[in-house]
């Protein structure tokens, strides 16, 4: 497998989701748990995540001696990009099999990624513990249920399938 620069970003992306989700794990251990410190560290791993899928999309078309991977935006382009050169390896078509299954992780992964950017409704002020009003807020649609354990089994559903891809891809 030839390195690419793709390689070094992803693994990068992994080991700040491992830091992240470490911290809060440790945290809940101590029996102190912040229901708005776990969501911010769900979110922000979810946020590494998502690049470590999007540079590993890239890796693979870099591997695959794509001539731009850098128009690798989504799982279906890039086999289109590899398709369009004649070549259809099967860690491309795996990915893209992930993401188009409305049923996979990858597919909970970006879902919940791109809810990230859903803009929050105001709903009616209340009053928190401290007895201060504070303007609640409600994401529209179908909320996410930032929950540190789900994170944590996409990483290690990413970790095993990158794990897995580069031994498919390295060259005898």
């Amino acid at each position: 497998m030839a390195l690419s620069i793709y390689l070094s970003a992803v693994n990068q992306k992994l080991l700040f989701t491992k830091r992240l989700l470490a911290t809060e794990l440790k945290v809940s251990l101590t029996g102190h748990q912040d229901i708005h410190q776990a969501t911010a560290i769900a979110q922000s791993a979810t946020l590494q995540l998502e690049r470590a899928w999007y540079w590993h999309l890239q890796d693979v078309a870099c591997n695959y001696k794509l001539q731009d991977p850098e128009a690798v935006d989504c799982a279906s382009s890039l086999v289109a990009l590899l398709a369009d050169e004649g070549k259809s390896p099967g860690e491309a078509i795996e990915l893209n099999n992930l993401a188009s299954d409305e049923n996979s992780w990858v597919s909970a992964l970006l879902y919940a990624h791109d809810h990230l950017y859903v803009r929050p409704i105001a709903r009616k002020a209340e009053m928190d513990a401290e007895r201060l009003p504070m303007v609640a807020v409600d994401i529209g649609g179908d909320s996410i249920d930032w929950d540190i354990e789900q994170t944590l089994d996409w990483l290690n559903q990413m970790e095993a399938l990158i794990e897995r891809q580069r031994d498919m891809m390295i060259e005898f």
